[in-house]
């Protein structure tokens, strides 16, 4: 049942704003069109930020009347660009494509179906433009929320929400489930080797500007679909699904050969140790993160600048009995 539009929306504007999840803001949105449009037939999409622009992807629906595949999605999305309503007409209704915009950028729409004899007023489409300005900043915030401020990676609070969505089987990312299914879950850990030099030599500027350049490396060799986080200090993480342990170890060498081969400001040579495991959904996620952290470990001590797959090293550890404070001492 629709709620009554009073004609203001501040309910939902305020309720946009208290939303502390993408989840729970993208619902709060779809009802807001719903009864600001006077109309269930709604289907909303939006962009979703991420280490790189992705494309936009349907994010709430109650349009099983119009099937929309993945080519007419980005014409609606390249076509609203112009950041104006777009209306169409047919005998029995008309269709409304609301652009959705944060600053200059048009980050998604609105589909909203009416019956020809019940179109929405100009004060309802106005409302609407409202509420959506409200839900993209909202949008925006929580985004940046997630972030490192230095890297601009997601940080080690969305780490951990990030794995236990993975584990549990509720990521859900479009383009990522267009990838075979039969591929796995890795996680892998990354620490800059002898980093505290490079503060103690040259100062934490130069430092600062090593971690941030270590991120772009990062993020160019993984894709969109791929989680990229600062786990802490010079330490990264990074969730990535790929068809096997062999690809995930070539992706992972490929990194550390670029990063070997990479000149960094005033510290020049910079190289990284890189320890990583599969995920397994009934394993626990301190241990799984143990895991890949001995692996990074036995690089460290293998002479860093290298990669393991715990695999190789289980027989070595009973991690039960290892705690973080050990991995590092």
């Amino acid at each position: 049942m629709l709620r009554t539009f009073n004609g203001c929306a501040h309910e939902w504007f305020i309720a946009l704003t208290e939303s502390e999840d993408e989840a729970k803001l993208d619902l709060t949105l779809f009802a807001s069109m719903q009864a600001i449009l006077a109309t269930s037939r709604i289907a909303v999409f939006s962009v979703k930020k991420a280490l790189k622009e992705q494309s936009a992807a349907l994010i709430c629906d109650n349009l099983s009347c119009l099937d929309f595949s993945s080519q007419d999605i980005d014409n609606l999305y390249q076509k609203l660009q112009d950041n104006k309503i777009h209306i169409s007409e047919s005998l029995a209704e008309r269709v409304s494509y609301i652009p959705i915009c944060h600053g200059e950028s048009v980050i998604g729409f609105v589909v909203a179906a009416h019956e020809l004899g019940d179109i929405a007023s100009t004060k309802q489409l106005n409302t609407a433009i409202n509420v959506l300005h409200i839900y993209a900043n909202q949008q925006h915030i929580l985004f940046k929320n997630r972030l490192d401020p230095l890297t601009e990676l997601l940080n080690r609070q969305t780490f951990n929400n990030k794995m236990m969505e993975v584990i549990t089987g509720h990521d859900h990312n479009e383009r990522r489930d267009q990838i075979d299914e039969h591929c796995a879950w890795y996680l892998a850990m990354l620490d800059i080797d002898n980093f505290k030099k490079v503060n103690d030599q040259f100062g934490h500027v130069i430092g600062d500007e090593v971690l941030i350049l270590m991120a772009g490396l990062m993020k160019c060799n993984f894709r969109s679909e791929d989680y990229i986080f600062r786990y802490g200090g010079e330490e990264f993480s990074v969730l990535f699904k790929c068809a096997d342990e062999s690809t995930a170890e070539h992706i992972l060498e490929r990194l550390r050969e670029t990063i070997a081969g990479y000149n960094f400001p005033q510290a020049k040579s910079m190289t990284m140790s890189i320890g990583f495991t599969e995920l397994k959904s009934c394993t626990l996620i301190p241990k799984l993160v143990q895991q890949a952290d001995l692996a990074l470990y036995h690089s460290k001590e293998s002479g860093r600048n290298s990669v393991t797959n715990f695999k190789i090293i289980a027989h070595l550890h009973n991690i039960d009995y290892v705690t973080e404070h050990e991995l590092f001492k």
